[in-house]
């Protein structure tokens, strides 16, 4: 891992608690590696990031799996996999900063209408999910290949469209995001992305991210439905801000 200065350190511990906490109380997290990116290098984070997010989906799911809807979640595997194998393609090549930005205004867009619709009543609008499925799920698959935890986002759409309540919700994103963890680890393996600095950083990182998920499940415990939709628009809102300014 880069040689870090103790601001830089302690900015480091503090993003990884917090992100986790987020990702053990809404069953994802947007925010991780765009800050990290910010002192360290993204093919250090990017990597671990992934090794994390095993562990963490692995740890809701360890509790939570009876609630996950098997059914969806292998219905968005297979264009998942797409995705992953195309951004590891251009994972070393491809300026994605303009990508980047655009899908910051469409997930702030959405993250904003989603809060906005907490607060009063209005007709949802209806998308034909058939359609979009493959779209949110190569998408997120692209994007969390190419960014690291950024594939949260995308899955947080689709199962809002699907009205699922907050359990469901938390332990199908986890199972699908564990999924999508295990491709993009094999890829980054397969083109050596775990290399000395990245196998520090999540040594570094595991504890923290252990604390993380206890707050998140004790933040999980203690909301009501409204509160959860609120925190899953607020989280789609504070990803998307990274994206935009990257």
């Amino acid at each position: 891992m880069e040689a870090l200065s103790v601001l830089e350190l302690l900015f480091f511990g503090l993003v990884i608690v917090l992100s986790y906490a987020i990702r053990g109380s809404a069953g994802f997290g947007g925010v991780t590696v765009p800050l990290l990116a910010l002192v360290m290098s993204l093919k250090t984070v990017a990597p671990m990031v992934t090794f994390l997010g095993l562990i963490s989906s692995f740890a809701i799911l360890s509790k939570d799996y009876r609630y996950v809807s098997w059914r969806e979640t292998l219905k968005i595997l297979p264009s998942c996999l797409i995705g992953v194998l195309l951004g590891l393609y251009f994972f070393k090549t491809l300026d994605a900063r303009a990508l980047a930005r655009a899908l910051g205004y469409v997930v702030l867009v959405y993250g904003g209408y989603s809060l906005w619709l907490t607060f009063r009543h209005a007709v949802s609008i209806k998308l034909p999910l058939k359609a979009i499925l493959p779209v949110i799920g190569t998408a997120a698959g692209f994007v969390g290949t190419m960014f690291g935890a950024m594939a949260g986002m995308f899955f947080a759409i689709y199962l809002d469209l699907l009205k699922f309540a907050k359990n469901e919700f938390r332990a199908t994103a986890a199972a699908i995001l564990f999924a999508l963890g295990i491709f993009r680890g094999l890829g980054y393996v397969a083109i050596g992305a775990f290399d000395r600095d990245a196998l520090i950083a999540c040594a570094a990182a595991l504890p923290l991210m252990a604390i993380g998920i206890f707050l998140g499940n004790r933040i999980h415990a203690n909301l009501n439905q409204l509160m959860f939709k609120r925190l899953v628009a607020l989280v789609l809102l504070a990803s998307s801000v990274p994206l935009i300014l990257r």
